[in-house]
């Protein structure tokens, strides 16, 4: 099949050029005297044929000629002969036919949607198609069941007038029937109370005429039986839905969460009593029920019919829907399956709400008329769909994959619904929106990469949101912002329980992350200047300028969306980083240094640099870029000049940090052109703590065997970092090391005259010399590096001579020992 698939792709590319080939892909195919008999014998290689056209159809089905379509068309007309077994090859299971109409049905829609004629052709008899495989499917056979759920997932173009027709079958056939004896109804009947509370729940009047249910009228006439289990549990929902409905402008809203319903309807009798009922339905059953939504969803999204059925469509997604909060509140020890088959009951149910909210969604896109009707219409979908989101959340299945899928489908449903309507549906959308996301952000893992899908969903969908209403209803968008923003300054009441006080945490971390990627995501600088305030004010006076998880959150949102690049949100952040990090120098050395917190140690290490980092990364501003350059240099001699009088190791774990945000800054610096004498400095200075702090790549890779130098350098206690920057090995992170080293090919000559050699070396040498007011006074400290640099340079420079950072011109052959990897990196230019 491989082969054949290749050979097909082949003659898609240029089909009159393998017209031959072609001819004899179609010649493989089963003979249409044999089909047209009735009676066709049909071999694997026959049906990888019948693939392989189809396939190049969904390709190029102008360009192929008539023999590849009535190849296709033919085959698609014996459809409902291949229902019996005795169709496939013996060889071929219940999978692998499922497979092959999943691949020949995606591969004609496809060529549907490319050529109208073709469509035209197909829509012919593709309702005959469908309505034998419905009749045969109720009938209980699991090859039509088989195509029908290919065909749900790939549609056929039908005619409009069939339309009616296909959905009236589809109702008697898979929703509306008359329960056998022995099934739930039969046994609801004998145990309820005469009450019309009781009765089927999943049910509507399917009668040609009178009843049924319109827009102002949703309490129409209920009859016959839905195939389903779950008979009570939709009427009690509906009751307890009336009763915790809101008002709105007269319209109905369903407030309450279903959640809270379940939760009154009684004790474990009641819960037993849920559970027996679902449990009734049986997984055949389901998925039927799973396919007839899906199909009428599409047939509603393509074609119109008769508004009875509308009705009955979108009342039967209604109470299918109204059971879902109920059927997840159920616990796992509560039902009496366990295992995988609970499990299969589980996804197989999941999946029928899923098509039963799409088609409730696709009911509502399809009204076209506004006034009263249409938006209580509105207002009872957005209740549904926000009930069935929170039970989802609320749910033990939620880690289920179908749960999460069904959550972001709802999610999406409700947006574009809003979206489209505007005004007051977008309004009462974003209300019940902003808990849902606050209990989002509870549930989501607090640390890390990856929030979940859940967490996934509610971001995509605020993004569409805003995207979509920001110039149209920018009022309501911004309270809902504003709303999630000014949540995470909500302080929990020391006296409230321990467990409330645990929640606030983790919701506030994801709300920060959540709007830090919305913003960088819908990238407008309106929305920046709204949150960024929040968060600054926070770290400078609120929970989070103390060291915690909170600052920390904190810290990594505002510098995500400095990446941005707008100016004032931009500068705002940097200072606020820059003195953040300058700070965390003061305590060095102190008593207070031994106790300090966990989270500023992270914070100093990982997320300030992490910071500067991604602000380089992002910044596409020549401007801002040519600015933050000069910061983060600046930074970087303040950071210098700080440490240097500390002893130990803090200069290098201060500098050190900083080095990949530079080498990323300098990455698209041309160090040929003219540059600042400010600039020019800052390169020096930055080049003096690195070689001082021994940042520096190892200039030798041998280990020195000087038995003088070494005496010397192990005579001082302050000398190791001296010694391994000459031979190695390297103390630090080897990021850092790969960071001198981009440096260095970004940093311009330090030398460019000998006037202006002169005022520099008596700058840099005030700073090392311990004999002057701003050197750090560490005599043995100064021996050791200037032993160090002796060493690197083989000897041929005695310690005593370099009183000075210059100490003597260095010949050609000197300068290699200052070589790393080919770059010299301190002295360069005219030396």
């Amino acid at each position: 099949m491989d082969a054949l698939i290749e050979l097909c792709d082949l003659i898609a590319q240029s089909p009159a050029l393998f017209s031959e080939k072609l001819s004899w892909i179609c010649s493989r195919c089963p003979p249409s005297e044999a089909i047209l008999a009735g009676s066709p014998a049909i071999s694997r290689s026959q049906l990888n044929a019948v693939l392989a056209v189809a396939r190049l159809l969904s390709k190029c089905p102008d360009s192929v000629g008539l023999r590849p379509k009535s190849v296709v068309l033919e085959f698609l007309r014996s459809i409902p002969l291949s229902f019996s077994l005795s169709f496939w090859p013996q060889s071929y299971g219940n999978d692998a036919i499922a497979s092959f109409f999943n691949e020949f049905l995606n591969y004609t829609s496809k060529a549907c949607e490319l050529s109208t004629d073709f469509a035209t052709e197909v829509s012919g008899f593709s309702s005959e198609v469908v309505l034998s495989a419905i009749n045969d499917c109720s009938e209980g056979s699991a090859i039509s069941r088989a195509f029908l759920v290919a065909l749900s997932k790939s549609f056929l173009p039908i005619i409009p007038s069939d339309a009616d027709k296909l959905v009236s079958c589809i109702l008697d056939r898979f929703l509306i029937s008359e329960a056998a004896p022995g099934t739930p109804r039969e046994h609801n009947q004998a145990n309820s109370e005469p009450s019309s509370s009781q009765s089927s729940p999943l049910s509507v009047s399917h009668q040609p005429s009178n009843g049924g249910l319109s827009p102002g009228n949703e309490n129409g006439q209920v009859s016959g039986s839905l195939s389903s289990g779950a008979s009570r549990i939709t009427d009690d929902a509906t009751s307890a839905s009336s009763r915790g409905s809101g008002m709105m402008n007269g319209n109905s809203i369903l407030w309450r969460s279903g959640l809270e319903q379940f939760s009154e309807g009684g004790g474990v009798a009641f819960v037993r009593q849920q559970v027996a009922l679902f449990e009734d339905e049986s997984i055949e059953n389901l998925e039927k029920q799973e396919i007839a939504f899906k199909l009428m969803t599409h047939i509603l999204d393509n074609s119109s019919f008769d508004g009875r059925l509308w009705e009955q469509m979108r009342a039967l997604a209604k109470k299918q829907l109204q059971t879902l909060p109920t059927f997840l509140k159920i616990k796992k020890r509560d039902w009496s399956e366990q295992g995988s088959v609970l499990k299969a009951r589980i996804n197989t149910k999941l999946l029928v709400y899923q098509a039963a909210a799409r088609l409730k969604m696709k009911t509502v896109a399809s009204l076209d008329f506004d006034g009263k009707p249409a938006k209580k219409l509105i207002f009872e979908t957005f209740a549904l769909l926000m009930d069935a989101a929170d039970a989802c959340l609320l749910s033990v299945w939620r880690k289920l994959r179908i749960c999460e899928e069904l959550f972001g489908s709802l999610l999406t449903g409700l947006a574009q619904i809003a979206v489209a309507r505007g005004g007051q549906p977008l309004r009462v959308l974003l209300i019940r929106l902003k808990p849902l996301v606050l209990t989002v952000c509870v549930q989501a893992d607090t640390w890390g990469t990856n929030q979940g899908a859940m967490f996934e969903s509610v971001l995509t969908t605020c993004c569409e949101i805003i995207e979509s209403c920001w110039t149209k209803d920018r009022a309501p968008v911004d309270t809902f912002i504003m709303g999630l923003a000014t949540s995470i300054r909500d302080r929990n009441d020391s006296e409230e329980q321990d467990d409330k006080e645990k929640q606030g945490v983790p919701m506030q971390l994801n709300v920060i992350r959540l709007l830090a990627k919305m913003t960088v995501a819908v990238n407008k600088s309106e929305i920046v200047d709204m949150i960024l305030p929040l968060f600054i004010e926070s770290l400078e006076e609120g929970d989070a300028s103390t060291p915690g998880l909170l600052r920390l959150q904190l810290l990594d949102a505002v510098s995500r969306m400095a990446t941005l690049g707008f100016e004032k949100s931009y500068r705002e952040t940097i200072v606020l980083m820059t003195r953040s990090y300058l700070s965390k120098l003061s305590s060095i050395g102190s008593s207070e240094s031994r106790t300090v917190a966990p989270e500023a140690t992270t914070e100093r290490v990982e997320i300030l640099p992490a910071g500067f980092l991604h602000i380089a990364n992002g910044l596409k501003s020549a401007k801002l870029r040519l600015e933050y350059r000069h910061r983060l240099l600046s930074l970087c001699s303040d950071v210098g000049l700080a440490a240097e009088s500390k002893s130990g190791r803090s200069g290098a774990d201060f500098l050190g940090p900083l080095l990949p945000a530079v080498a990323e800054i300098c990455s698209d610096f041309d160090p040929t052109m003219n540059i600042e004498p400010s600039l020019l400095k800052l390169f020096r200075n930055l080049w003096f703590y690195i070689a001082l702090f021994g940042l520096a790549p190892p200039i030798q890779k041998s280990h020195l065997q000087t038995k003088s130098v070494s005496t010397m350098l192990n005579s001082v206690g302050s000398t190791a970092i001296a010694l391994q920057a000459v031979s190695g090995p390297y103390l630090w992170n080897t990021q850092w090391s790969s960071a001198v080293q981009l440096i260095a090919r970004g940093t311009p000559p330090l030398v460019v005259s000998s006037v202006k050699w002169l005022e520099d070396e008596l700058e840099l040498n005030a700073l090392h010399n311990p004999g002057s007011r701003r050197g750090s006074g560490n005599e043995k400290a100064a021996l050791a590096q200037r032993a160090a640099l002796s060493a690197a340079l083989g000897g041929r420079v005695d310690v005593a001579a370099m009183s000075t950072i210059s100490g003597k011109f260095l010949t050609s052959h000197d300068l290699n020992c200052f070589n790393i990897d080919g770059m010299t990196v301190i002295l360069q230019g005219n030396v």
